[in-house]
């Protein structure tokens, strides 16, 4: 079984090595702070937006 090459088999594109250490480097700060937002216990927060499928100045009874 051949290496799966992320890139070129995942995205449909290739890249010069040189190009691919480029982005890494420029994402790596991000990743960072993505790895501490998901590190976050939020099970005692409440969410800042709740979706709902009924509008706010109609009653949860109506028909559509």
């Amino acid at each position: 079984m051949k290496d799966l090459d992320l890139i070129k088999d995942i995205l449909g594109i290739s890249l010069p090595l040189d190009r691919i250490e480029e982005n890494q480097q420029s994402y790596k700060d991000i990743l960072e702070e993505i790895k501490k937002l998901r590190a976050l216990d939020l099970s005692n927060e409440y969410p800042a937006v709740v979706f709902s499928l009924f509008t706010p100045n109609k009653e949860q009874n109506d028909e559509r």
